[in-house]
């Protein structure tokens, strides 16, 4: 680059060299929706999107889990409703699935989450 000076070490360049950043519009925005349920042991982050109309997708939900527990980043999603509801409704491979991730109690919070889910219709 030619419009360089060197000055005791330093290198400055000319000001109409430098090049401002320009802002564009983002190509997609999604609007959504969240509750966050937390606890000593587990964080619990729910969300629903929106299509482009405006409208929520119709039963569809997505999780994040956290476990406080652990120092590391051990975030997990899960976006599988009728994974949730067959939580909600006992049933066994659903319970030993959730169970790799979370102690008793953890379930029984779950739970309580997805029954609130349930109730107001995102799952």
């Amino acid at each position: 680059m030619k419009d360089r000076i060197e000055v005791n070490g330093v290198w400055y360049v000319k000001e109409d060299a430098v090049v401002e950043p320009t802002i564009s519009r983002l190509e997609e925005s999604i609007s959504y929706e969240g509750l966050v349920f937390e606890s000593d042991l587990y964080c619990f982050e729910a969300t629903r999107l929106r299509d482009d109309a405006g409208n929520f997708y119709d039963k569809h939900c997505d999780i994040k889990f956290t476990d406080k527990k652990l120092d590391i980043d051990n975030s997990e999603h899960w976006d599988n409703v009728d994974w949730m509801n067959a939580v909600l409704n006992n049933d066994a491979e659903a319970i030993d699935e959730a169970n790799e991730s979370l102690c008793s109690q953890g379930l029984v919070e779950m739970k309580e989450v997805l029954s609130e889910l349930a109730e107001n219709g995102w799952i």
